[in-house]
């Protein structure tokens, strides 16, 4: 079985400054698909963070990189949520939905927030029931949610309640804690329930329990 590297151990355990979300999706898809060289996948995040800074103005800020950032991925690459075969396991692989320009919503926002930080914008993961989303806060504020799913759309909070609501049958009171940042290990670790969820599906009992044990570590933390 394939080991998680010491630095995603350390993560898992709750230190947030053990490795960058990037890194750590890299070996979510090397548990699936074997150990890969991520210098292609991080530079794919480069070029595409560039392209954000050069669509958006010089000196561009907040709202401006946000769209600018939308427009690169969401109009130019065509990122988007795989509705076809959502629970296949390549869709929790970084490299293959950079590839496939389709996957879940976590993984897309995981390359939004990726992305985003390499080009100087702050974007956060929210971990709300049943959909993943980002979220923008700007210097005045104002807050708005990026939902990667759906090619970028931008959603308030009251959207993103109905959003839930609609996918998971529940009504949740408005909260501030339900829009908090999510933390890294906390992505991943929603990340890799996604790929146990989608080996479980398939009848890999033996993939499936693999995972099991790098979710153990987070029981741990």
């Amino acid at each position: 079985m394939m080991e998680p590297s010491s630095r995603l151990i350390r993560l898992l355990s709750g230190d947030e400054s053990a490795m960058e979300l990037d890194e750590a999706a890299m070996e979510i898809a090397a548990l699936d698909h074997g150990v890969l060289a991520g210098h292609a996948v991080f530079r794919q995040l480069d070029i595409w963070a560039a392209r954000v800074r050069a669509v958006a103005a010089p000196q561009a800020r907040g709202a401006a990189l946000l769209h600018a950032m939308n427009h690169v991925l969401f109009e130019e690459e065509k990122l988007e949520g795989d509705r076809e075969d959502y629970y296949a396991p390549a869709n929790s692989c970084i490299d293959l939905v950079m590839a496939r320009r389709r996957g879940l919503p976590i993984t897309l926002s995981v390359i939004c927030i990726e992305v985003a930080r390499r080009a100087g914008l702050p974007l956060s993961g929210v971990n709300l029931p049943g959909r993943f989303v980002c979220r923008f806060d700007d210097e005045d504020g104002v807050r708005v949610m990026v939902d990667p799913f759906e090619k970028g759309r931008l959603l308030t909070e009251e959207d993103c309640l109905q959003l839930v609501s609609e996918i998971t049958g529940a009504q949740l009171p408005p909260a501030s804690e339900l829009f908090a940042p999510a933390p890294k290990s906390r992505i991943i670790a929603r990340m890799l329930n996604n790929l146990h969820g989608a080996y479980w599906r398939r009848g890999d009992i033996g993939k499936a329990a693999e995972v099991i044990q790098w979710l153990r570590l987070v029981s741990r933390g």
